[in-house]
C-alpha cells in the first residue's frame, strides 16, 4: 500500500514538473539545456551619504543589501526554482552538477547570491542537517568571474581598456547636460564632483535614496530625470567602443557560449545553470555589447537571460530574455532580439555574430606587461 502512494505521488510529481516546465516554451515544444542569468544586487543602501544633513539610516551600513534587499533575493530564489522545476531535479534538491554560482568580489553580489540559492535550493530530508534551519550552504565562487568591474578602478589591470575609458570619459564629462547636473548637485553636495566616478556616486545616491522611499530634497526631483539619464549615459560610455565592449564584457560572453557548447557536447563539468551576480554596469555593458540599444537603467534584481534549447529538428537555439525586476514575473520576463540573429539564434549563428566582440587573448590585448 505504501509502495502504491509512493507510486502515485511520483507520477503525480512528473505531471506536475512536465507542465511547469512547458511553461518556458510551449509554442515551438523546445527542449531546455542550459541557462546562463546575469542578475544585478538586489536593494542596497547608497556607496555614499551624498547631503551633510542626510538623515537618512541605513541599518545594516552604506552600500550593504537593505532588508528588501534580503527577502527579494531570497523570494527571487523561490521564482527561479518555480521557473525551472522541469528542469532541476526536486528530488535530489542541490548538487554541485547542476549549478555553479559566481559573482563580482562585493559583499552585496555575494550577499544576493546566498540568499537567493537559500530560496532556491531549500535542503531536502538527506540534505538537512540542523531540522531549526531550512538552508545549506552552496559554494559561491568569485574566482570564476568574468566580470570585469576592476578595470574601470585599476588602470593596471588592463592598461588599453584605461586609455580608451580616459578618453570616452573625457568627451562624456564636457557634455553641456553633464555640465549642467553637475553645477546643480554643487549647490547641495560637499562631496567632489571632479570625475564621472564622483558624479555617479552622488547621483546613484539620491536615486537609491528615492527607490527606498524616502523623502528626498525639492532640488533632487527638480534633477531627477537628468540623474537617471547619466546613470544610464555612463554605464554606456563604459563601452563605448568596439574595442571596450570586447575587453569588458567579450570575456564574459565567450564564458557563457563556451559553456553552452559544453553543455551540447556533454562535457563532464557542464552545468544546467550558471548564474553571475553583479552590477547595473554589468548588465548595461553586456547589452551593448550584442549591440542592443533600446536599455532602461536596470532596477535591483533585474537580469538577463540566456537559454539554450534544443528544436525537434536537432538544432541548438538560443533565446534571449531579459527579467526587469526582483518579482520574477513571467509576464515581465520578455523575450529580445539579438541584431542580425532572429530569434531564436541557433548558438552557432549566435558564436559567429558575436565573434568580433571577444577577446583572442585578454592578456595580450589590453597590454599587460611583467611591468603591469
Amino acid at each position: 500500500m505504501i509502495y502504491s502512494r509512493f507510486k502515485y505521488f511520483i507520477f503525480f510529481l512528473i505531471i506536475v514538473e512536465s507542465d511547469c516546465v512547458s511553461k518556458i516554451d510551449t509554442q515551438h515544444n523546445f527542449q531546455l539545456k542550459f541557462v546562463f542569468i546575469l542578475m544585478r544586487h538586489m536593494n542596497r543602501a547608497p556607496v555614499i551619504e551624498y547631503c551633510k544633513n542626510d538623515v537618512v539610516k541605513w541599518p545594516h551600513g552604506l552600500s550593504a543589501l537593505t532588508d528588501e534587499g534580503i527577502w527579494n533575493a531570497y523570494r527571487a530564489g523561490q521564482k527561479l526554482r518555480k521557473r525551472y522545476i522541469g528542469f532541476l531535479d526536486s528530488l535530489r534538491g542541490y548538487t554541485p552538477d547542476e549549478i555553479v554560482v559566481s559573482t563580482t568580489p562585493v559583499e552585496r553580489c555575494y550577499q544576493t547570491a546566498g540568499y537567493l540559492l537559500a530560496g532556491m535550493y531549500p535542503p531536502n530530508v538527506q540534505q538537512t542537517w540542523n531540522k531549526q534551519l531550512k538552508w545549506q550552504p552552496i559554494p559561491i565562487k568569485t574566482s570564476l568571474s568574468k566580470d570585469h568591474q576592476s578595470f574601470t578602478r585599476n588602470p593596471r589591470m588592463c592598461p588599453t581598456y584605461a586609455a580608451e575609458l580616459h578618453n570616452a570619459t573625457e568627451t562624456f564629462m564636457k557634455t553641456d547636460s553633464v555640465q549642467k547636473l553637475i553645477n546643480s548637485l554643487k549647490m547641495y553636495t560637499s562631496k567632489p564632483l571632479n570625475t564621472w566616478r564622483d558624479v555617479l556616486v552622488v547621483a546613484d545616491a539620491i536615486l537609491t535614496e528615492h527607490l527606498a522611499n524616502y523623502s528626498i530634497p525639492n532640488f533632487t526631483m527638480e534633477q531627477y530625470s537628468n540623474i537617471e539619464e547619466y546613470i544610464l549615459s555612463v554605464m554606456k560610455v563604459l563601452v563605448k567602443t568596439d574595442k571596450m565592449k570586447r575587453l569588458f564584457s567579450g570575456d564574459m560572453l565567450n564564458d557563457v557560449l563556451t559553456r553552452m557548447e559544453a553543455s551540447m557536447n556533454k562535457s563532464l563539468d557542464a552545468k544546467k545553470i550558471y548564474l553571475h551576480v553583479g552590477h547595473d554596469s554589468t548588465i548595461i555593458p553586456f547589452f551593448k555589447t550584442l549591440n542592443i540599444e533600446n536599455i532602461t537603467h536596470p532596477h535591483f534584481g533585474a537580469a538577463i537571460i540566456m537559454e539554450l534549447y534544443i528544436t525537434p529538428s536537432n538544432e541548438t537555439v538560443v533565446k534571449l530574455l531579459y527579467n526587469k525586476d526582483h518579482k520574477w514575473k513571467e509576464s515581465d520576463i520578455k523575450l529580445i532580439e539579438l541584431p542580425g540573429c532572429p530569434q531564436p539564434c541557433r548558438l552557432e549563428d549566435w558564436r559567429t555574430h558575436t565573434n568580433k566582440m571577444i577577446p583572442g587573448n585578454l592578456f595580450e590585448e589590453c597590454n599587460i606587461t611583467n611591468n603591469n
